[in-house]
């Protein structure tokens, strides 16, 4: 019997293949764009202040100990702070892509997709997240 509830938990867990949630009252607009360039950019960071945080929360949760006790805390929560910090984010690479729409001209649109080396043209989705999605080149002839 836990087993079945297990399963039918995990199974419940899957996620649907339906419109993205947070695309909700939002204006949805799609455009074609083609591609002028692409370089790798490396993002900011926040690992630094999660470190500093959880650091500070260690030593201030080990206050009713002895110094050993506030040094260690602080030393495992700024490593916990760091570390989920760190997975939140993930990585720091990612692509900016310098498009071209008729209607929109010149535009920027950063991400951590890289597509394809030989990609010049994409279908834009702006919403309350920009996807490209890279699709036949006769769809951005100027």
């Amino acid at each position: 019997m836990k087993k079945s509830i297990i399963m039918v938990l995990l199974l419940s867990g899957c996620a649907s293949q339906g419109v993205d949630r947070t695309s909700q009252n939002q204006l949805i607009k799609r455009y074609y764009a083609s591609v002028n360039s692409e370089q790798k950019v490396t993002l900011s960071s926040e690992v630094g202040t999660g470190i500093a945080a959880g650091a500070g929360f260690g030593f201030v949760d080990n206050l009713d100990g002895n110094s050993e006790e506030m040094l260690g805390g602080a030393i495992i929560g700024g490593l916990v702070g760091g570390l989920f910090t760190a997975l939140f984010e993930g990585g720091n690479t990612a692509y900016q892509y310098n498009l071209y729409a008729v209607d929109e001209g010149d535009f920027t649109v950063i991400q951590k997709q890289k597509l394809d080396k030989n990609t010049k043209c994409v279908l834009v989705n702006s919403a309350n997240k920009i996807t490209l999605t890279p699709i036949d080149n006769s769809y951005c002839i100027r």
